[in-house]
């Protein structure tokens, strides 16, 4: 065996460079533990210093761990070696002391489940690393997380780390440089149901994850549901296969078996080769040429072969909750959708698409051609502006408009003016940083940060500009402003609204963080929003 090359991690004995201690709520609690009857602590085995895939950069009396821990740790390590041979090998910080207990400055690491790991570089370096540096590999870390959460021996209660474009994790101050990962004892959180094993995909707990399901996600979202791609097999994942097999004519039980998986093949395979077909029909058209469809028949129809003039209705349907997908493909629910719609605005005709009711779909659709003059202009104009825009789009809510002025007092960092995501780094460094973003070149633009293709293809087709094509449009104040207000009152962003939190009823800033981005910063936000209510009052 070589001798192993002296690391880069081990510069001190400073907790790998850390500026914050961890104090995340993360672990089991001694009642937990001592109610389970496992070992006690005086069981714990030291981490070798270094072996296969691996060496301790932590100093050595904080390397102590319970046996699965270790166990567990030594089996990633070893599988990563057979992918990275050459290096580099996976760096392993503070676990425990030898007896448990405190473990200061950390609040965790007390009990022998809780293991700090160095980001991995994109060379064979062995070197303390922050997410957005340079030699920092987000494709090598994402693989570390999912050899982790994807081990056979014991579960995974959580990994903290920060870089936003790793899946499996969750933000929390402190973790730039490390990621910390909270096991659980052997016994509890079994990962038996890892989709990267055979068998069908299904909402279980502990949920499916890993590959397999990332790939569905990944494949949902391209024939246009509305749904994170977070490798975990979760109820808005199920909700989302539900759907898809309602919409084709499949059973529908949530469960991905073969017909499903074949169906969604068939589906991606039939998108990809047709593209999406320049249409000669529109609503409009239908209207000036006094043309009517019939829309019963969902195999051989005008709707059939126009996916542009399908899409278009699709896309109102959908802002009115009608519809959930937009894909182009004309199938029972969009059938169904458009009865529903004429039933709501007591059109006759039975079931046929006409110039009356074209013109009432046309009339429904918000926002189009109607963007507000908003030019752009310094802060205090820009305040102003957003309340127009509320008001202009039937805002009257004080406590949602406070709440909107609070998200883009964050996502700009007070500046009140379009961003593009990670501006806070600096050109060229933040433009380097975008082009490592899955969805590149989709990422968060304006107010509020719109991302992924199907978001810029939504808002496309509501204000007939074609972003997709040219995605910085979405900079354009008045763009911006009514992406910012439509999105949050609709809740095309996440798939929850204003009125999902914030009424007459209630009034839930913390939680109303999710309308944009889960809870991050939620607490931060809403004290900004309290702020505002004040002002508007």
């Amino acid at each position: 065996m070589n001798t192993p090359i002296r690391s880069g991690w081990q510069q001190s004995d400073s907790e790998h460079d850390h500026n914050e201690s961890c104090i995340a709520d993360i672990g089991l609690t001694e009642a937990e533990i001592d109610g389970l009857n496992w070992a006690p602590r005086g069981g714990f085995q030291q981490m070798p210093y270094s072996g296969k895939g691996f060496e301790c950069y932590g100093p050595r009396y904080k390397c102590y761990g319970r046996p699965e821990v270790i166990e567990t740790l030594l089996q990633v390590c070893a599988e990563w070696a057979e992918k990275f041979p050459n290096g580099p090998r996976i760096g392993i910080g503070n676990i425990s002391l030898s007896g448990g207990g405190p473990m200061p400055p950390h609040s965790s690491h007390q009990r022998g489940l809780d293991v700090d790991l160095a980001p991995v570089a994109s060379t064979a370096d062995e070197i303390p690393l922050k997410w957005w540096e340079p030699k920092y590999s987000r494709q090598r870390t994402q693989l570390l997380v999912d050899l982790i959460r994807n081990n056979f021996n014991i579960g995974v209660k959580t990994i903290l780390f920060n870089d936003p474009d790793i899946t499996g994790v969750v933000s929390w101050p402190g973790h730039d440089n490390h990621l910390h990962v909270s096991f659980l004892p052997s016994g509890v959180g079994s990962v038996d149901f890892s989709s990267d094993r055979n068998g069908y995909l299904r909402l279980v707990v502990p949920p499916m994850k890993g590959a397999r399901v990332r790939k569905l996600q990944e494949d949902l979202v391209q024939i246009g549901f509305d749904l994170a791609v977070d490798s975990i097999f979760g109820e808005n994942t199920e909700e989302a296969v539900r759907n898809f097999q309602s919409d084709r004519e499949l059973d529908v039980d949530g469960i991905v078996g073969p017909i499903t998986e074949a169906k969604l093949a068939q589906v991606i395979r039939e998108t990809a080769s047709r593209g999406i077909r320049s249409s000669s029909l529109s609503l409009q058209v239908l209207i000036d040429q006094n043309k009517s469809i019939p829309f019963d028949n969902i195999n051989s129809s005008l709707l059939v072969d126009d996916e542009g003039l399908c899409r278009e209705i699709q896309v109102i349907l959908k802002s009115l909750n009608l519809l959930t997908v937009i894909d182009g493909l004309y199938g029972p629910k969009t059938r169904e959708a458009l009865r529903l719609f004429k039933a709501s605005r007591q059109l006759g005709g039975g079931d046929v698409l006409g110039s009356i009711t074209a013109k009432a779909l046309l009339e429904a659709r918000p926002g189009t051609g109607i963007l507000s003059n908003w030019q752009g202009g310094d802060k205090k104009a820009a305040i102003q502006a957003i309340i127009q825009e509320a008001y202009r789009l039937r805002i009257t809510n004080k406590s949602q408009i406070a709440y909107i002025l609070a998200t883009v007092q964050h996502e700009t960092n007070d500046s009140f003016q379009p961003v593009k995501e990670g501006y806070y780094l600096g050109e060229p460094k933040a433009e380097n940083y975008r082009q490592t973003l899955r969805y590149y070149p989709y990422y968060g633009r304006g107010y509020v940060q719109l991302t992924w293709r199907d978001n810029y293809q939504e808002y496309s087709d509501l204000l007939e500009l074609d972003l997709v094509n040219n995605p910085d449009l979405v900079m354009r104040p008045d763009i911006s402003v009514f992406i910012l207000i439509d999105g949050m009152k609709r809740g095309v962003f996440t798939g929850v609204s204003l009125d999902d939190y914030i009424s007459v009823q209630q009034v839930d800033f913390f939680n109303a963080r999710r309308i944009v981005n889960g809870l991050d910063q939620a607490q931060l936000i809403a004290s900004y929003a309290q702020k505002w209510e004040v002002n508007l009052a």
